[in-house]
C-alpha cells in the first residue's frame, strides 16, 4: 500500500477523476459516503492517490457517479489494472486519447513542468492555429475530429489561467522556430505567443541554439511533471511516435531530470533566447 507521503502518480489520477465525477455528480463526500457505503476517509484517501483501488471497485464507483465516456473510462481502468508497476503507456488512439487525458490531469494538478521539444512548440504553448496545422498533418481516420483535438489542445491551456499556475521551464530547439508551420502568418502569430510567454513571471523559455545541435542526440520530446502536495511526486512522459510513456519509476525520473539539467548550460539564457525569437519574428 502506498505510503501516505508517497502516493502513487497513478492513484493520483485515479483519484482527480473520481473527485471531479463526485462533484460533476453533484455529491458532497460526506453525501457519497452515506449513499455508496464507504466511509468518508475511504473516499478522502481514494481521492488524495494514497490509497490503491481495485478495479472491481473502480468500475463500480464510476457507475455509482454516472460516468459513461468510454475513453476516460478506459484511461482509469488502465491506470488500475498496472497494479503495484511504476510505468504506464498508452497507444495514440483516435479523437481524446487516453494518454492525452492522462497528460491534461497530470498538467492540471502540476506544481511545475520542465519541457524538452526538439521538433515542435509546446502543447501548452501552441495557439489555436499552429495546433490545428499540427493535427491536420496527422494520419487520417474515420473517427478522427480534428476539432474536437484542436478544442482539447486549446482547453489544457487552462492551466495558465489558475490563480497558481505551474511553474513551467521549456527548453525548444531552435530549428523549431524557423519551421513555417501553417504558413508565414501562422508561424507569425504563434511566435509572438511565445515570445508574450517567455515574459510571464511563472515561465522559463530557453532556445537551445544551432550552435548546439549536438545535443539533438536527444531526439525524443519529454516533460517532468512535477504536482503538488500530498507527497512530492514528480512523472516523466516521453512522446514516441506511436505512444507516450509514463514513467513514475524514481530511477527513470531521475534520469530524464539529469538529461534536462544537462541541456541547460548548452541553451541560450532568456533573455538571448527572446532576442532570437524577436529577430526571427522580424524576418518573416
Amino acid at each position: 500500500m502506498p505510503s501516505p507521503h508517497r502516493p502513487s502518480v497513478r492513484y493520483r489520477r485515479i483519484g482527480s477523476a473520481l473527485r471531479q465525477a463526485r462533484e460533476d455528480a453533484g455529491l458532497t463526500m460526506g453525501a457519497a459516503a452515506r449513499r455508496y457505503g464507504r466511509s468518508q476517509g475511504w473516499f478522502s484517501n481514494i481521492e488524495n492517490g494514497l490509497l490503491p483501488i481495485r478495479l472491481d471497485e473502480l468500475i463500480d464507483l464510476l457507475d455509482f457517479y454516472g460516468v459513461q465516456d468510454p475513453t476516460l473510462r478506459e484511461s482509469l481502468c488502465h491506470l488500475a489494472r498496472q497494479g503495484r508497476r511504476k510505468n504506464w503507456t498508452h497507444q495514440f488512439r483516435d479523437r481524446i486519447s487516453p494518454a492525452a487525458l492522462d497528460l491534461a490531469s497530470l498538467e492540471n494538478d502540476s506544481a511545475s513542468i520542465r519541457t524538452f521539444q526538439p521538433n515542435l512548440v509546446p502543447g501548452l504553448l501552441q495557439n489555436e492555429d499552429y495546433a490545428r496545422s499540427v493535427i491536420e498533418t496527422g494520419l487520417p481516420t474515420s473517427t478522427r475530429d480534428n476539432d474536437e483535438l484542436v478544442a482539447f489542445r486549446m482547453a489544457r491551456q487552462a492551466i495558465w489561467q489558475r490563480v497558481d499556475p505551474p511553474v513551467y521551464q521549456v527548453v525548444i530547439s531552435e530549428s523549431v522556430l524557423h519551421q513555417l508551420v501553417g504558413g508565414r502568418a501562422v508561424m507569425r502569430a504563434q511566435l509572438v505567443r511565445l515570445a508574450e510567454a517567455a515574459m510571464l513571471d511563472h515561465v522559463t523559455l530557453r532556445i537551445l541554439p544551432f550552435t548546439s545541435s549536438a545535443y539533438l542526440w536527444i531526439n525524443v520530446p519529454f516533460d517532468l511533471i512535477t504536482l503538488r502536495p500530498p507527497g512530492h511526486l514528480t512523472v516523466a512522459v516521453a512522446e514516441l511516435v506511436t505512444r507516450s510513456v509514463f514513467m513514475e519509476d524514481d530511477q527513470e525520473v531521475t534520469q530524464y531530470e539529469e538529461i534536462f539539467t544537462h541541456l541547460l548550460p548548452a541553451t541560450l539564457d532568456e533573455t538571448r533566447s527572446w532576442e532570437v525569437i524577436d529577430r526571427i519574428l522580424s524576418g518573416l
